[in-house]
């Protein structure tokens, strides 16, 4: 009883936040209760100092992936107590996150699959533990080892949906089972939001997002994601009013600074995004999220030193974000470090394997590099269940003409006159592609087609263009009164 009365103080103490006095008070507890008490208020108490330590964001003294002066002597007592078997599961818990600090993930997994078994209602024990896993496969080889309760599909549907990496059907799967147990819950309605952002349907995404927003106008939580879908469908009114309601529910939530940085990033104040991105580090270092757009501010900026750093700090943070790997490929791009850009791209491109802007912006690099196959692969690539059609049509018919590939490149260029004459676009593009496939024609002996080509290349804006296909006219014009006219009859 006594011990309990300890406990109790203590409890009393941590709650007020005064972490050095809780631990102070519990030195001679050996409960379960008091030992994490204990040990989790050494931790945070670590995590305060080294904090204060760090200072300014992207400062001189900022040295934030350094771990605290206590991880190693709590890491001692906790390792000694899971080799004698006698921690609980938040004390496992504890272990799990201390050896995560360390960079110890492989050991970690094995601690938070035990804890998470133990106890299977401590929803942070799962999220690290979803910060563990690298690829789809480890996800799936740990599965058979997780609790068989409700608590697994909401930890799926959170990897599956952090991985962003085209796995939307479980996503859906496992938020559908969650909806039949809970069918009013936020978490299960972000779920979907943030699956629909991440495979790229923006309206949908909004769709959800308001919906949420309506039921629980007061939550935060991810509403970050909402902010990025409303810039990248340039919604600037909304993101506007967006930006003004949670600076009025909590001023200092990380969420808020992160969605009126990326408020004022879309109307082209930059200096006062990375104010309130760096103001969203201060509460939270490992925000991944703001330092992946306090990098792409510094990049509009020109700032490509700091722009580089804070991607750096956005992937240690969190490996399995594309938007970091892909803005460090676009700085080092600009930086004209090309080598180094497609390594980055090919990073971004594995974990979002259908996302065309990173097949074609790899491409490019290949361009520059003059390794033309490599290019022609990427575009090729970017084909594939993705939004860059009409950017990689336009690219290859030209790579093909390069290489010496005239078939190839007639194939392509046909299909990307069928998408110029779809828009009626009348630029020097399309008459490019017929004064093209003008002479390919002609080559062939096709002189029908080649006259009919030819004609429209004479109707496009381009007046250089244009004199060409007259020239070519009057050629086709010679071969049918030599004789050759059996394509035009």
């Amino acid at each position: 009883m006594e011990e309990y009365d300890t406990y109790l103080m203590a409890k009393t103490f941590f709650d007020i936040k005064e972490f050095d006095r809780t631990t102070a008070t519990l030195k001679d507890c050996s409960s379960h209760k008091s030992r994490f008490l204990r040990l989790y208020s050494r931790y945070l108490v670590g995590e305060k100092r080294r904090e204060q330590e760090t200072r300014e964001v992207l400062g001189a003294l900022d040295n934030s992936m350094t771990i605290s002066k206590e991880i190693h002597g709590i890491e001692e007592e906790l390792s000694q107590g899971y080799r004698s078997g006698t921690l609980d599961a938040f004390s496992k818990y504890l272990y799990g996150v201390v050896l995560i600090k360390m960079q110890q993930k492989s050991q970690a997994l094995d601690v938070l699959i035990d804890s998470v078994n133990q106890y299977p209602f401590n929803w942070s024990a799962w999220k690290d533990l979803g910060s563990c896993l690298s690829t789809p496969d480890d996800t799936s080889a740990i599965v058979p080892r997780l609790p068989a309760i409700f608590m697994t599909d909401f930890f799926l549907a959170h990897v599956n949906n952090t991985e962003q990496n085209n796995h939307q059907e479980l996503v859906t799967e496992h938020l559908n089972e969650l909806a039949k147990l809970f069918p009013t819950s936020a978490l299960v309605k972000s779920g979907r939001a943030l699956s629909y952002y991440h495979s790229g349907d923006y309206p949908e995404a909004a769709r959800m997002f308001e919906e949420l927003i309506q039921e629980n106008p007061h939550r935060l939580d991810h509403l970050e994601y909402f902010s990025y879908v409303l810039y990248v469908t340039d919604n600037k009114t909304r993101l506007s009013s967006l930006a003004h309601s949670t600076a009025l529910t909590d001023t200092y939530r990380p969420e808020t600074c992160c969605i009126i940085g990326n408020y004022y990033s879309m109307k082209g104040e930059h200096e006062k995004a990375v104010v309130y991105l760096k103001r969203a580090l201060r509460f939270d270092r490992s925000y991944s999220a703001a330092w992946t757009l306090l990098g792409q501010s510094y990049l509009e900026m020109k700032n490509t030193y700091a722009a580089v750093e804070a991607y750096r700090r956005a992937v240690d943070y969190d490996h399995k974000d594309y938007r970091a790997w892909n803005g460090l490929g676009q700085t080092y791009e600009v930086l004209k470090m090309h080598y180094y850009a497609i390594s980055y791209y090919q990073q971004a491109s594995t974990l979002r394997p259908y996302d065309g802007r990173i097949w074609c912006a790899m491409a490019q690099c290949y361009e520059a590099l003059d390794q033309d196959q490599a290019a022609i692969k990427c575009y090729t690539r970017a084909l594939i269940g993705s939004d860059q059609e009409k950017v990689a049509i336009k690219k290859l018919p030209r790579l093909y003409r390069k290489i010496g590939d005239q078939e190839t490149a007639a194939h392509y260029f046909r299909e990307n006159l069928d998408l110029m004459r779809e828009e009626q676009n009348e630029t020097e593009e399309r008459s490019e592609a017929c004064l093209f496939l003008s002479e390919y024609e002609m080559s062939k002996g096709n002189l029908r087609a080649a006259y009919e080509y030819a004609s429209e290349a004479v109707h496009c804006a381009s007046e250089q263009h244009q004199e060409d296909a007259k020239v070519l006219l009057r050629d086709i014009r010679n071969a049918k009164d030599a004789g050759d006219t059996s394509d035009m009859e």
